[in-house]
């Protein structure tokens, strides 16, 4: 079986190689023909020891299609691309089902939708402040809802938007291994995974997050046989539902599959805590 993997250096792509043995035990892990310690990543999920206090020079890291555009919005943009590119050691993970996921859902809104949404945003924005003072209290509360909007999701009609994101995809491109599983292979697990509520994607349509899933534990199957070192995995991600996390600790299961695949610790981060590691 062929999988074609690559770590893009000078724009050229590795041909593809045999990776039989990963892909075998990531089957394994992935559908419990291995088994995994989930009532020990419970207990530790439960009494917070997941929150680990790990060198990052020592983490991999993989990023979700949902980090890009706001990635590309922070405000120390310039500190954490020149972080990813010059001295970060571990793994860089891409998942490609990421990859096409930001195509799909995240770049298509800068192209479509953001001159609209500018418009119609500020319009509202000051129709609000016309509201009679007898409602001043619905006033302030619209205001609040699209101020927090404004700092979530403003990303898709700022015009520097692109410009940041192509900074992130070129040092991608240089440094970070991208990785696919084949989709039939993985198929009846990623279904069988789904009516049995196994993390991440339950929560979804479609199996998309359980592609992601395994493309980024196949990289770091894949960095352990190259010789890489790392002792802790963290997956970044703006999804908050909780087949991902739950008030900022991993699901146990992830945190399980990836300590019997790998041997290393687990945690998903938001794109502040990923700062927060960089700049402490």
């Amino acid at each position: 079986m062929l999988l074609l993997t690559s770590r893009v250096t000078s724009g050229t792509e590795a041909m593809p190689d045999n990776n039989e043995e990963i892909l075998k035990s990531l089957e394994d892990v992935l559908d419990r023909r291995a088994p995994i310690d989930g009532l020990g990543a419970l207990t530790s999920a439960i009494s917070h020891k997941a929150s680990l206090d790990k060198a990052l020079k020592t983490t991999a890291i993989g990023l979700d299609a949902n980090v890009f555009l706001r990635l590309a919005k922070h405000s120390r943009i310039e500190d954490i691309v020149d972080y990813l590119n010059a001295t970060h050691a571990a793994p860089l993970i891409m998942p490609g089902q990421a990859i096409q996921e930001f195509w799909n859902n995240q770049l298509s809104a800068v192209d479509t939708v953001s001159a609209s949404l500018k418009k119609k945003f500020e319009a509202l924005k000051a129709e609000t402040a016309k509201i009679d003072e007898n409602f001043v209290e619905f006033s302030d509360r619209f205001e609040a809802v699209l101020t927090d909007f404004n700092s979530e999701y403003g990303y898709i009609y700022d015009e520097s938007t692109v410009r940041f994101t192509l900074s992130l995809l070129n040092v991608l491109e240089k440094r970070a291994e991208v990785c696919y599983v084949p989709r039939l292979r993985f198929q009846a697990i990623a279904e069988n995974r789904k009516l049995t509520k196994t993390p991440p994607g339950f929560k979804d349509d479609g199996h998309g997050d359980f592609y992601i899933w395994a493309e980024f534990i196949f990289g770091l199957l894949r960095a352990k046989k190259d010789g890489r070192t790392f002792d802790h995995a963290v997956l970044v991600t703006n999804d908050q539902k909780i087949d991902w996390s739950r008030g900022g600790v991993a699901h146990p299961i992830l945190t399980a599959e990836v300590m019997r695949a790998t041997g290393a610790s687990f945690e998903v981060w938001s794109l502040e805590r990923l700062w927060k590691a960089i700049n402490a």
